[in-house]
């Protein structure tokens, strides 16, 4: 005890001068969320609940837990010492001596506990923090000297160059025309060049030839239709909604997809395409940009993902992870990612309709009409459903004695004992499969289970089989007038709420649990996990299954209530057209620390503000609504670090095949360092001189050497980089899922170029771009999933790239490829009556933009020469090969 006492002097000195709030909530309060809340908060274990002062004075069962300035009379600090003969905390093991000293120097200075809710210290970010390379102010270099200055067309060339000639390399010679404009065409509309775009290329022999077709390419519509998709990928855009049971599409969700693309088309500035998608309902002119903000409106709905998606997909931050302890790698603090968490739950979903308001007055009466109708049906069928279920009940040992007829030695015939008895033959028939259901997740048929294996070897009299089936009826007729309670009890446990610690008592828990599943596997309109072939419950027979049950009177009023019910869909307007999007709520509020991401375990509460590391000073708390606008100024102003770094790492890794980091999605400690850091401060500070136009971002980066080199091989370059970090190639791609399907389509002359629009699914009528097929998150179209598209489910910063058999296999066998190979024959056979040889100079200009050499024609006539279905053959063999499939 000296030793601590001279332990505390500096401890309790420092606890003196400094504001004793700030102390408590700096060094107590974490402590004692961490390891003693658990137990001593609403589970007042020992009888100690910690929630004041003067819980503290009261104390437990044991006593006072602190005496005010004598840490070594309180025993709270006897028993974190562990010097208490029987009280030692916590139980998981001795706290550090750091922390004992600031709880017996909080102990020593009166035990001061802040009235209000507590509220997290901004936690500090030290210099060395701070110098990490993504943390730094993007400065613009100048263009370093080169050797080899005749190679640079743009200042891009210079920081390229000198990192070659830094090790010794040179880059390959450029592509040939025609590889270029097949490359630059994907790169920025993924879809081939036509012949005669390739042939108009060729002839312009001027120096601005490739600059035009650049500009022709940024100024079509196709452009959007690429590089919004690219940008889906990233904010997880998906059409329906993740339901294990059954689709649910989002009606409107493709509203948000179009204004993505839109906005690619118009070149929006990206600081405001940033602003439009976090807080676009209030910016000036808010009705241009409200269908940005299902960025978060169409998230996941098992999930509370925007913090991550939105740190991760602007800023390149893996901020989720601090959301159960501090990141472990980036100066990311727990209250960072709450102090978000607050902005995203301070808002709510909102319809923002685009018709007039007498439209959406007259939808939603008639809808509040159906709502109700549906609402009186749906209490009837229940009511009759309930009472049914209860007369059903009543014969449960008559349905079970019949059951050991059909079940037992006899094996009599269930029809004939039916009628034998009086009893329902579909009722019977349901407990006879749920009789052999095993096993079941109650215990109370297993004497009847034990009855029955036993009847095999020694019969059961007539009495034994009656008083088991009267002994279970009992126990079903006792469920019955707290099935409500049983179900809304065990609905809790079973879902893990934490309510179910008021159930500290394990035999009652267990108990309850069984009388649930009793209660759910004969009377619930939904059957468990049992294989019935039938749908609910033994007992319960819902819409279109108790008419026959019902006297005339009520049968009629059913009649009457869905002949009602129909006309009223019948009525029902279409719906308006609306956006998803999101608002403040009227009271926002902050969010508290979930001490290790447990929503049972709340520590101080963490005001709404920006990330500590990208601030200058000690963040401010927002003060405007949620603080969404000042959250989306914050990421989309210049001055911060990484909003343009990660934007240019993204347009250049779709250019180039990888980022100049090459986690696109993650520029922090565990993530890539860039290849070219230079380069990459050079083309974000030239973003933002550019006004944040992502089209000029394009320009410069495209009518550069470096994008123009072909993808020729250099033995000596390979063997001192051989991922091709240092750009001293092009690097070869294949086409991703939207830009194989499209081109197919495209080049078989059937690609519908219509706009915009409502999702359709990918069948074999659908001939629109892919980007406007259907996304689902419950089931991902077969195509896209054998192609790498992502996880809609989570923001993707890259396509992961795999060649697996099954992808050969599609060539060789599905019907999409033998379909638009059929397609293709027949547009070149209907161009070109001149024979196969001219066909086939047509058809290797359409699939790859060239003509064929004459070993290709020959080879070609003589495939030919079969006959028969020999072109849809050959056109799918072209369709098929790697220089379709592959971009140079």
């Amino acid at each position: 005890m000296l030793l601590l006492l001279a332990l505390l002097a500096p401890a309790a000195q420092a606890a003196e001068t400094a504001d004793a709030r700030e102390f408590f909530e700096a060094r107590v309060r974490p402590v004692l969320a961490k390891n003693c809340f658990a137990c001593h908060t609403s589970s007042r274990m020992g009888g100690f609940e910690m929630k004041s002062r003067e819980a503290f004075l009261k104390g437990g069962n044991s006593g006072p837990a602190v005496v005010p300035g004598e840490p070594e009379k309180s025993l709270l600090i006897q028993a974190i010492e562990q010097t208490h003969p029987r009280l030692k905390m916590p139980p998981g093991g001795k706290l550090k001596e750091e922390e004992i000293r600031d709880l017996a120097a909080w102990v020593k200075t009166g035990a001061v506990w802040p009235e209000g809710p507590p509220v997290a210290p901004v936690a500090t970010v030290t210099p060395e923090q701070k110098s990490f390379w993504a943390f730094q102010p993007v400065r613009k270099p100048a263009p370093p000297k080169v050797n080899g200055r005749s190679w640079p067309k743009a200042p891009l060339d210079y920081f390229v160059l000198s990192a070659l000639e830094g090790r010794g390399l040179k880059p390959v010679g450029p592509a040939d025309k025609r590889t270029l404009i097949r490359r630059v065409s994907f790169d920025l509309i993924g879809l081939p060049p036509t012949p005669a775009e390739v042939d108009a290329f060729l002839q312009d022999n001027s120096r601005e030839a490739f600059a035009k077709v650049v500009d022709r390419l940024l100024a079509s519509p196709r452009y959007g239709e690429r590089w919004g998709r690219h940008w889906l990928d990233v904010a997880r855009y998906s059409d329906d909604k993740l339901n294990s049971t059954q689709d649910e599409p989002v009606p409107n969700a493709f509203r948000y997809r179009d204004w993505v693309i839109q906005a690619f088309n118009d070149d929006m500035p990206y600081d405001l395409f940033v602003k439009a998608q976090i807080a676009g309902d209030l910016l000036p002119d808010a009705p241009k940009y409200v269908a940005g903000l299902g960025f978060y409106s169409l998230r996941p709905e098992f999930q509370d993902d925007r913090v991550d998606a939105t740190t991760r997909g602007f800023l390149g931050l893996t901020v989720a992870c601090a959301q159960c302890h501090d990141h472990k790698y980036d100066p990311i603090p727990t209250t960072d990612y709450y102090a978000l968490l607050g902005v995203f739950m301070s808002t709510e979903d909102r319809e923002f309709p685009l018709a007039s308001g007498e439209v959406v007055a007259e939808y939603k009466k008639h809808r509040n009409r159906l709502d109700d109708q549906e609402a009186a049906l749906k209490e009837f069928l229940q009511a009759q459903s309930s009472g049914l279920g209860e007369i059903l009940a009543t014969k449960t040992a008559r349905y079970l004695v019949a059951a050991w007829r059909v079940m037992g030695p006899e094996k009599q015939d269930l029809a004939e004992v039916a009628e034998e008895d009086s009893l329902d033959q579909e009722t019977l028939d349901r407990w006879v499969h749920y009789l052999r259901t095993s096993p079941k997740e109650h215990p109370y048929l297993k004497p009847w289970d034990e009855l029955l294996a036993g009847g095999a070897s020694e019969k059961p009299s007539a009495a034994q089989v009656r008083q088991t089936a009267e002994a279970f009826q009992e126990l079903v007729l006792s469920v019955i007038p707290e099935k409500k309670e049983v179900d809304e009890k065990n609905t809790i446990l079973l879902g893990g709420s934490k309510d179910r610690r008021s159930l500290t008592d394990a035999n009652l828990v267990s108990l309850e649990r069984d009388k649930y599943f009793l209660w759910r596997d004969l009377f619930s309109e939904r059957r468990g996990n049992l294989s019935f072939t039938f749908s609910g419950g033994v007992l319960y027979y819902g819409d279109n299954k108790i008419d026959r049950f019902l006297s005339a009177q009520w049968k009629s009023h059913l009649d009457s209530l869905r002949a009602e019910l129909d006309l009223r869909k019948r009525e029902l307007p279409p719906q308006y057209p609306y956006l998803n999007a999101i608002q403040d709520v009227a009271e926002p509020s902050n969010q508290r620390v979930q001490i290790r991401g447990s929503r049972d375990n709340l520590g101080p509460e963490a005001p709404r503000r920006f990330l500590t590391v990208l601030s200058d000073i000690a963040p401010q708390p927002f003060a405007k609504g949620s603080g969404r606008l000042e959250l989306a100024e914050a990421i989309a102003k210049q001055e911060n670090p990484l909003t343009a770094r990660v934007l240019v790492n993204r347009i250049w890794q779709h250019h180039f095949g990888y980022g100049i980091v090459r986690t696109p999605s993650n520029f922090g400690q565990m993530g890539d360092r860039p290849d070219h850091p230079e380069l990459l401060d050079y083309l974000a500070a030239r973003l933002v001189e550019n006004h944040w136009s992502i089209k000029a971002l394009h320009r410069e980066i495209l009518l550069s050497a470096t994008y123009a080199l072909s993808a020729e091989p250099s033995p000596k370059n390979y063997a001192a980089d051989p991922d091709n970090r240092f750009y001293w190639r092009a690097n070869r791609q294949r086409l991703d899922a939207e830009e194989l399907r499209d081109s197919m389509l495209y080049v078989a002359g059937k690609l519908d170029l219509n706009t915009g629009g409502p999702a359709e699914r990918l069948t074999d009528d659908n001939a629109r771009r892919t980007v406007y097929g259907f996304v689902s998150r419950r089931k991902l179209d077969p195509f896209l999933a054998l192609f790498d598209f992502p996880n809609p489910a989570s923001t993707s910063e890259q396509r992961i790239i795999t060649n697996v058999p099954l992808q050969r296999l599609f060539f060789l066998n599905s019907a999409l490829i033998e379909r638009e190979s059929q397609a293709l024959a027949a547009r070149v056979e209907s161009e070109h009556d001149a024979g196969d040889a001219a066909r086939i100079r047509r058809i290797y200009r359409l699939v790859y933009g060239r003509g064929p050499t004459r070993a290709e024609t020959g080879l070609g006539l003589e495939f030919l020469r079969n006959g028969g279905d020999a072109w849809p053959k050959y056109a799918q063999v072209l369709l098929s090969s790697n220089e379709f499939v592959f971009v140079q």
